[in-house]
C-alpha cells in the first residue's frame, strides 16, 4: 500500500494481540477541559496571532547540517541527504517553509508533530512528510520500551516504526504523547472566542440600550406570546448599528425606559478583552508588542528580537535541533548535528552592522570577503579578500617576547644618551 505515492506496511487486523497491546492516547494524568478544534482556536485572534508568528519565524530561519572537525572547527555536510531536505524541498508537494510552518503549527495547537520518513536502501532520509497528528496513535506491546505508531487515513490503516515516523512532542507529563500550550489553559482561549461572540451580539443584534417596555394595564389580553413578537418587533427595527440613529416609536399607550445597567464601557468590554489577549500571549509567550500592543519595554528593535529569540523561539528550536539531527544515519550522526542559524533573526541597523565589522576585521577575526558575504556583496580577489589582518603593536605574552621587548628599549635609550 502507498502513502504519499511512498510504499509501507499496511497494519493488519491485529499486529499484535489485543491483550498485549498499549495504547498512549494521552499525555499523562493531567486532566484539562476538552480540546478545542482547531477552527475554534483559530477563532481567537490572539491564538491566530501567536501561532502565525511563532511559526513564520522558525519556517524562515535558515537549517543547516554541519559535520564536527578534526581541528575542532566545523563545516557544512552538504554531502548529506538531510542538508538539502531541510534547506530546500522536504518533499514534493511543498516548500521548505509551509513544512516548517505546518510542524510547528501541530506542535502548537495540537502538542504533537508527526513526521512520515522516507529513507533510501542506506538509511539516508530522501523525504519527509507532515502527518496529521489527530490521526496517529501511539503504540507499544506490553514489556517493551519501544514504541510503534498506527496512522489512519481515508486508504487505510498503517504502522510504522520509529525509523521511518519521526514523532517529536511538545510538552509532556509522563507518557510520549505531547500537550499543546493552549491545552494546559483551555479557559484562556475560550475566555476570549466568548468575549468575540459577546461583542458580536452587542454591536450587531441588539440595541445599544437596555429598555423597559411598559404595556398599559388596558391590553388585558397582552399574552407572552404577545410580548415575543413585541420583542422580535423592536429588536427589527431598531437592532444593529444600521439603525442606531433612528428615532424609538412605540404604539399608544406603551412607554419605554432606560434601565439601569452598565453598558459595554461600563462592563469594561475593552478591558476583558485585553486582560484575554495577554493570557493567551502569556501562554506562547509572545511579546505584547508583536501583537500591536503599547505596552513595549523596549526601545531597540534588535533588543525585542534578542528576547523573542532568546525566551519564546529558542526552546522550539532547540527540540526541532535534537530531533532532526536523529534524522542522520547512526553512523555519522556522532560527527553530524543540525543548527538553526539565529544569527539570522537578530540583523542590526546599518551603522551598529559596520561598527562590529570594523572591530572584528582589525582583530582578524573576519576577512573582507567574509564581511561582503554577510552583505550579500560580490567578492574581492582572495590573495585580499580572504587574509585576516590583525594589529602589529600586539604580541603574544612570553619569555621570548617580553626579552626581545626589553632589549629593544634598553638600545631605545642607550641611543638617546649618546645624543
Amino acid at each position: 500500500m502507498r502513502i504519499f505515492g511512498l510504499e509501507i506496511r499496511r497494519a493488519s487486523k491485529s499486529p499484535v494481540p489485543i491483550g498485549q497491546l498499549t495504547t498512549e492516547f494521552s499525555a499523562g494524568s493531567l486532566s484539562y477541559f476538552p480540546a478545542m478544534t482547531v477552527s475554534e482556536l483559530m477563532a481567537n485572534a490572539t491564538v491566530n496571532a501567536c501561532t502565525g508568528i511563532i511559526s513564520d519565524a522558525v519556517a524562515v530561519l535558515p537549517a543547516r547540517v554541519y559535520r564536527r572537525k578534526k581541528d575542532g572547527g566545523r563545516e557544512i555536510a552538504s554531502d548529506l541527504p538531510l542538508y538539502d531536505l531541510l534547506r530546500l524541498r522536504p518533499n514534493p508537494l511543498q516548500q521548505n517553509i509551509t513544512f516548517r510552518a505546518q510542524i510547528m503549527l501541530h506542535l502548537l495547537l495540537k502538542g504533537n508533530s508527526f513526521i512520515f520518513v522516507d529513507r533510501d536502501s542506506g538509511g539516508q532520509p530522501q523525504g519527509l512528510y507532515a502527518l496529521r497528528p489527530e490521526k496517529v496513535d501511539i503504540l507499544k506491546e506490553k514489556g517493551k520500551n519501544s514504541y510503534f505508531y498506527r496512522y489512519y487515513d481515508e486508504s487505510g490503516t498503517y504502522d510504522l516504526t520509529a525509523d521511518n515516523c519521526l514523532h517529536i512532542p511538545a510538552m509532556t507529563w509522563s507518557g510520549p504523547r505531547g500537550l499543546s500550550p493552549i491545552e494546559y489553559s483551555y479557559q484562556s482561549a475560550s475566555l476570549g472566542n466568548t468575549m468575540d461572540k459577546y461583542t458580536a451580539r452587542s454591536f450587531d443584534g441588539g440595541i445599544h440600550s437596555k429598555l423597559k417596555v411598559t404595556v398599559p394595564m388596558s391590553e388585558k389580553n397582552f399574552t407572552q406570546e404577545d410580548a415575543k413578537k413585541l420583542k422580535e418587533r423592536l429588536l427589527n427595527a431598531y437592532g444593529g448599528p444600521e439603525h442606531a440613529g433612528d428615532p424609538f416609536i412605540l404604539t399608544q399607550g406603551m412607554t419605554a425606559d432606560a434601565l439601569n445597567m452598565p453598558d459595554n464601557n461600563g462592563s469594561q468590554l475593552v478591558e476583558n478583552r485585553t486582560y484575554s489577549a495577554k493570557e493567551v500571549a502569556k501562554i506562547f509567550r509572545v511579546p505584547l508588542s508583536m501583537l500591536g500592543e503599547s505596552d513595549a519595554k523596549y526601545n531597540n528593535n534588535e533588543q525585542q528580537a534578542r528576547n523573542f529569540l532568546q525566551y519564546t523561539l529558542n526552546p522550539w528550536l532547540c527540540r526541532l535541533e535534537q530531533y532532526f539531527s536523529a534524522l542522520i544515519p547512526i553512523y555519522e550522526r556522532g560527527d553530524c548535528y543540525v543548527e538553526f542559524d539565529r544569527n539570522a533573526m537578530l540583523q542590526a541597523d546599518s551603522q551598529i552592522r559596520i561598527e562590529n565589522y570594523v572591530k572584528e576585521f582589525s582583530n582578524g577575526q573576519i576577512t573582507l570577503n567574509d564581511i561582503n558575504r554577510m552583505e550579500n556583496r560580490p567578492l574581492i580577489d582572495p590573495k585580499i579578500g580572504d587574509i585576516r589582518f590583525a594589529p602589529v603593536n600586539l604580541a603574544p605574552l612570553t619569555p621570548e617576547y617580553v626579552d626581545a621587548y626589553m632589549a629593544n628599549q634598553k638600545q631605545i635609550a642607550k641611543g638617546r644618551q649618546e645624543e
